[in-house]
């Protein structure tokens, strides 16, 4: 955690005090059956000035319970937590719906569940793309709706389709990402990796 904080700060992107994750962690947990007090955290970026989006990233230490260094190489090359997220600062009941339902259809994705984060107040829904859409490669092909507030009513009135959400995941993993991204960022040094204990 300490390196990956320094690391952030080295290269002038300011970051957001680290909270507890709520759904990714439930989602990594079943995903790659880690235990329940596997230690998942989540931090903002600010990698450019102005209005520019932030960059969400979850940050799992090496001194958690259940660390192993595959749960990362899987979740990178499936790109499962990649995702684009929009913020709604003032989201009322009737908006959320719409905005989600207008996803679920012309926007061919899944809605794969929710969770309030009483950390900073928000509640969060997931949306999967659907299996045919996860086999184009897109790099972030599932959106998250972040809301301020506690909307957990409004979201579990919501339905998950569990046989399409895992669809949408065996395409993603299907179609995954073998490293030939184009880079046109200029290069960094690589993340440090504190050292083991023990």
């Amino acid at each position: 955690m300490e390196s990956a904080l320094a690391y952030f700060e080295e290269n002038g992107w300011p970051a957001s005090t680290t909270i507890p994750s709520v759904l990714v962690k439930r989602r990594l947990v079943e995903r790659h059956r880690l235990p329940d007090d596997a230690d998942i955290r989540v931090t903002r970026l600010r990698v450019t000035d102005g209005l520019a989006p932030e960059v969400e990233v979850f940050l799992f230490p090496r001194r958690s319970p259940g660390y192993t260094d595959d749960v990362g190489a899987q979740e990178r090359v499936h790109g499962f937590e990649n995702h684009v997220g929009l913020f709604m600062d003032r989201p009322d009941e009737r908006a959320l719906t719409r905005l989600a339902d207008r996803l679920e259809t012309s926007g061919r994705m899944v809605y794969e569940g929710s969770a309030h984060n009483p950390h900073e107040n928000t509640t969060m829904l997931y949306f999967a793309p659907s299996a045919a859409v996860a086999m184009s490669r897109r790099r972030f092909p599932r959106w998250e709706l972040q809301c301020a507030g506690d909307l957990t009513a409004c979201a579990d009135r919501r339905r998950v389709r569990t046989e399409a959400v895992c669809s949408a995941y065996a395409a993603l993993k299907a179609n995954h990402v073998d490293g030939g991204l184009i880079r046109s960022a200029p290069a960094r040094r690589p993340v440090p990796v504190a050292a083991r204990e023990g």
